[in-house]
């Protein structure tokens, strides 16, 4: 993959992006391979000029421009906001989150209970999503973990399968959710070790009390596998609107 060329007029209206705020986000929906109707939606930011659009840019310009954790907060901010299915009742939120955006304080407990109690949601229906993939202060990432969740906020470790999301985060979060990120669900229909792995996952998932969701389904076929591992939840372009 060539590098990302990031030039002063991508910066420029990225900076332009933060101080009007004018993230937009669209909501997929995360589904029951047992049921038709979804359990929530991951909620997923775009910018909003045609060089940020692609969520990989954004937030690459962002760690540029050493803007990570404030891109974050305001991503959830308005996802929170614009949350589509705030008056159904239990309905999930799920939003990603930089491990490195709890640290630095950028998105605390107090902020995230404002902007919840503010949409009428409440926070036992936000779903975090995290993954390693930026954590330099493990220790103060578990302490706003710990006053999250006395909040009543879920968690979920995101990219499951990729590398970001190793064994002691796994088992040292213990999330809610596990979920698989979309580039190894999409070989796992014709590799029987991928399926052996998700099988195991979804044994461990069941002891914790945790549901497993694979992203990146985009075929009736690849459904089918992922229910009969016992994968209870799926999220892909299959479930998108025509």
């Amino acid at each position: 993959m060539a590098k990302l060329t990031i030039g002063r007029r991508m910066k420029r209206e990225f900076h332009q992006m933060i101080e009007d705020g004018s993230i937009q986000t669209i909501y997929q929906p995360v589904v029951p391979f047992n049921g038709c109707e979804a359990i929530g939606y991951e909620a997923l930011s775009r910018g909003s000029v045609p060089s940020l659009a692609s969520p990989l840019t954004l937030f690459a310009v962002a760690e540029e421009e050493s803007m990570g954790p404030r891109l974050d907060q305001l991503c959830c901010r308005r996802a929170i906001e614009n949350f589509p299915m705030k008056d159904r009742e239990n309905a999930l939120l799920f939003i990603n989150l930089l491990p490195e955006t709890l640290e630095m304080g950028a998105v605390t407990r107090d902020r995230l209970e404002a902007w919840v109690h503010a949409s009428g949601l409440t926070p036992h229906r936000v779903v975090l999503e995290v993954t390693e993939r930026e954590m330099t202060d493990p220790s103060r990432f578990y302490t706003e973990v710990s006053r999250l969740r006395q909040a009543g906020f879920r968690f979920a470790v995101d990219d499951v399968g990729t590398g970001y999301s190793n064994f002691s985060l796994l088992a040292d979060l213990v999330p809610e959710f596990f979920k698989l990120d979309l580039d190894f669900v999409r070989l796992t229909r014709v590799r029987p070790v991928r399926q052996l792995l998700v099988e195991a996952l979804v044994r461990f998932a069941s002891q914790i009390g945790a549901m497993v969701v694979a992203e990146g389904i985009e075929s009736v076929e690849d459904a089918e596998v992922f229910r009969l591992l016992g994968v209870e939840l799926g999220q892909g372009f299959l479930y998108l609107p025509a």
